[in-house]
């Protein structure tokens, strides 16, 4: 009997010892193998360059709200009009038959109404009678109200003053409601559009300032900028900005194309690549080394350039940070540097 339990106590002693050693190896972690970068600064020109087009400072696009055929054309690319010129016609001919029809029966509204209206004092009608009389003429004017506006829609008028560009309607053409078919651009001033990557739309404010050189003319002009799109282009990864030119536009036309130049802070400067910087509630942040291990350290971003980001704070000359090898850290693990 005393052997039997001495074999059990033998057997369980077994098996402690052999958990205590799978739970040993369990706790032992090999470093990571990391690739490392020292931090130098580095001279940066203080310049971004982009290529944009000139546009008119207001492009109104026009279109007709009714389904017409195109019966005349009053103007042409590149005419200046006046407010209130007409551009185009449509076929009126069933407009006008409605609203001939639509006046026809305001008359006769108008008609009972006034009869009715004559016998209501003397009590000869009811007043619900005349409420419905009163009903009809409002419904009559509205329609032939409605019926005049569509007979106006069949003319298309330049809504204010400026150039007719992009026209693109024919007589005979049948048009639709809604279809731009030219555009009227305002030429009391200009401004350029020039798209921005991702990586340097943070360094783009309002109101900074810059230089715009025309490709076909060479002429340059001050630029300011007036808005950046917080929308960006998802197959481009880049952000349209737009910026006024300040002064004389010159021999300046919609369309050319220019050089723009935009001015930064210039000097010597940290920048990491992009994608060590690691974004948290709390701020941004790199991996560096410390004594072997690895350290998140807070970090401040003074922008983005082609290169990489530029550190205003966090981090000094000769840190090493963590260029690959990050996604398995974490705070205080043991690393092993490879080339």
């Amino acid at each position: 009997m005393r052997n039997e339990y001495l074999h059990i106590f033998i057997a369980w002693l077994c098996i402690l010892t052999g958990c205590s050693n799978v739970s040993h190896k369990q706790t032992t972690v090999p470093p990571v193998n990391v690739r490392v970068q020292v931090v130098t600064p580095v001279r940066t020109d203080g310049n971004m360059r982009y290529v944009g087009t000139v546009k008119a400072v207001h492009e109104i696009p026009l279109a007709v709200q009714t389904t017409g055929r195109v019966v005349t054309v009053e103007c042409r690319d590149g005419e200046r009009v006046r407010k209130g010129q007409v551009l185009l016609t449509l076929d009126s001919t069933q407009a006008v038959q409605a609203y001939h029809s639509a006046a026809s029966v305001l008359r006769q509204a108008e008609d009972a109404y006034k009869r009715v209206s004559q016998v209501h004092a003397s009590g000869a009608v009811t007043d619900q009678q005349m409420v419905e009389a009163e009903s009809k003429l409002s419904q009559a004017r509205s329609m032939a109200e409605l019926a005049r506006h569509q007979v106006e829609e069949c003319t298309l008028r330049a809504p204010s003053e400026g150039i007719v560009s992009g026209f693109n309607a024919e007589v005979g053409e049948s048009l639709l409601p809604g279809a731009r078919i030219m555009t009227l651009l305002d030429m009391s001033g200009y401004d350029v559009s020039f798209a921005v990557p991702e990586t340097e739309i943070s360094s783009v404010n309002a109101d900074q300032t810059g230089i715009m050189t025309c490709a076909a003319t060479g002429e340059q002009y001050t630029i300011r900028i007036r808005e950046k799109n917080l929308n960006a282009n998802p197959l481009a990864h880049t952000y349209s900005v737009r910026a006024d030119i300040t002064g004389e536009t010159g021999n300046l036309l919609p369309g050319m194309v220019a050089t723009v130049m935009l001015t930064s802070s210039a000097g010597n400067h940290i920048v990491v690549p992009a994608a060590c910087i690691r974004l948290l509630p709390s701020g941004a942040s790199v991996w560096v080394v410390r004594d072997g291990r690895a350290v998140r350290l807070p970090v401040e971003a003074g922008g983005y350039q082609a290169d990489g980001v530029r550190i205003s704070q966090g981090l000094t000359e000769g840190d090493s940070i963590i260029v690959q090898g990050f996604q398995k850290l974490y705070n205080g693990c043991e690393i092993a540097v490879v080339d």
